[in-house]
């Protein structure tokens, strides 16, 4: 198939295999016509020249000997008589006895001998064409005789001709009206198809949720519209989702450049001590850290959800890497004379610097929203099929709607948007980024007395 040919409409493809196929039954059924009548001519002359010799033959064995056969060849010319396509000829020692009606006929059939293997022959004469039967008959004391049987044959050659001729004609007539009439149908079945894609492309940003009617759509792509229709549906959820996150990062992003342009103002609007300008720079360069921060954390989501992330495998002990992250935030929790827990052990394959980096950011809101003296639990369980890390934040309950929107990025605990230290809410939504990376997953849950998050490691070996 050209390269070009593929991109050829639908209907064209149809109505030219319908055409090909149209083609292909009518040049089987003209054939099939044509050997049927060329059997039953072919089978009617040679009927017709059998008989014919088998009445030579019973008058040549009514014959003693030569000289009374010779005597009586009048007999012999009788036997064509009403059949004007018939022509008897005997030949007697390379000499005709009995002519055949055709002298290009006889020159053709002088050599009987030559061609005694055939018992029929078609033999031309100019335009005519002769079917040729040839008979030896022996006589007493050695000599022999031939007789020729001939039939015409042209107009039987000619009404296979015509019929070929007609047979073609038909064969292209009725390909063309049938290639008219499937491109009719085409287009009438294929009416639905274009309604579907005018509906289509009444889709827009500001007509997410449109979806195509399946009331209209053939049963044959029934399929294809519902898939449709989901993308529609993912899409529409990915727009708005980019959306609301793109009014986030607008947000939380106003805040610290406000802080930043005021505070500056304020240092400006008049001459100051060096220690003002100092304390000023200082305030200015934790809102930069912060946003600093910020656009790290949603660069790493973005490359996150991109797979631009590579990963380094390696066995790692996650009660040693817990250890080591609630090590780190023992002076933190202690100011709020809060006691962290690793309790378990279990041992994975994964990167160990995103391992590290989810029990850091749960660890981290644990200290964060958990109450002054309270205490964290870090418990790691291993099973055949998976490894878990769970970290418990004692405090209040969340009700379930909220723990869903916990890994949303720039989802806070509370739905204030005051702005704090405790960051721009992209804590929870790494987390989760990382555990698809490593083929696990993170979930919570909230009971009386707080709540659990739970990471899942897939085990060695476990991975589909």
């Amino acid at each position: 198939m050209r390269p070009g040919s593929r991109n050829a409409s639908l209907a064209a493809r149809l109505v030219l295999l319908f055409g090909l196929g149209s083609a292909a039954i009518m040049a089987a059924a003209g054939y099939a016509l044509y050997h049927a009548l060329k059997m039953e001519l072919e089978s009617k002359d040679l009927a017709e020249i059998t008989g014919k010799t088998e009445v030579v033959e019973h008058l040549l064995r009514e014959f003693d000997s030569l000289p009374a056969f010779e005597a009586n060849l009048a007999r012999i010319r009788d036997v064509t008589v009403g059949h004007p396509h018939l022509s008897i000829g005997v030949l007697q020692s390379g000499r005709w006895l009995v002519p055949l009606g055709e002298p290009a006929l006889a020159a053709a059939a002088r050599e009987p001998g030559a061609r005694s293997a055939i018992p029929f022959e078609a033999v031309e004469s100019g335009p005519r064409i002769w079917l040729v039967h040839r008979v030896r008959h022996a006589w007493p004391g050695g000599a022999s005789t031939d007789v020729v049987v001939a039939t015409e044959t042209t107009e039987t050659r000619a009404l296979l001709r015509d019929h070929a001729i007609i047979a073609f004609l038909v064969a292209i007539t009725g390909t063309a009206a049938s290639a008219l009439l499937a491109l009719f149908v085409v287009r009438r079945g294929l009416a639905p198809l274009s309604e579907l894609a005018a509906r289509a492309g009444e889709v827009t940003a500001q007509r997410l949720g449109a979806r195509l009617d399946l009331a209209v759509a053939p049963l044959e792509v029934h399929g294809l519209a519902d898939s449709i229709n989901r993308m529609l549906e993912r899409l529409e959820e990915s727009f708005r989702a980019l959306e609301q996150f793109s009014a986030d990062i607008a947000h939380e992003l106003r805040t610290p450049l406000n802080n930043l342009l005021l505070q500056t103002q304020v240092t400006l609007s008049r001459p100051r001590p060096v220690e003002e300008y100092q304390e000023a720079l200082h305030s200015n360069l934790e809102e930069l850290e912060r946003l600093q921060r910020m656009v790290s954390e949603m660069l790493f989501l973005a490359r996150a959800d991109r797979g631009m992330i590579e990963l380094s495998e390696e066995e790692i002990d996650l009660a040693a890497e817990a250890a080591n992250v609630a090590n780190y935030f023992e002076a933190a929790a202690s100011e709020k004379s809060q006691a962290i827990a690793v309790l378990g052990d279990a041992r994975i394959r994964a990167d160990r610097s995103l391992v590290r980096r989810a029990i850091t950011n749960l660890l981290s809101n644990a200290v964060r929203y958990s109450p002054p003296a309270a205490r964290i639990e870090v418990r790691i369980e291993s099973s055949p099929s998976e490894a878990t890390v769970a970290v418990s934040n004692p405090g209040g309950e969340i009700a379930a709607p909220d723990l869903k929107r916990l890994f949303v990025r720039f989802a806070r605990r509370d739905e204030s948007r005051a702005r704090s230290v405790e960051g721009a809410g992209l804590g929870l939504a790494i987390v989760d980024s990382i555990m698809k990376l490593q083929h696990g997953s993170v979930d919570a849950s909230s009971l009386r007395g707080g709540v659990t998050f739970v990471l899942r490691f897939p085990a060695p070996g476990a991975r589909s």
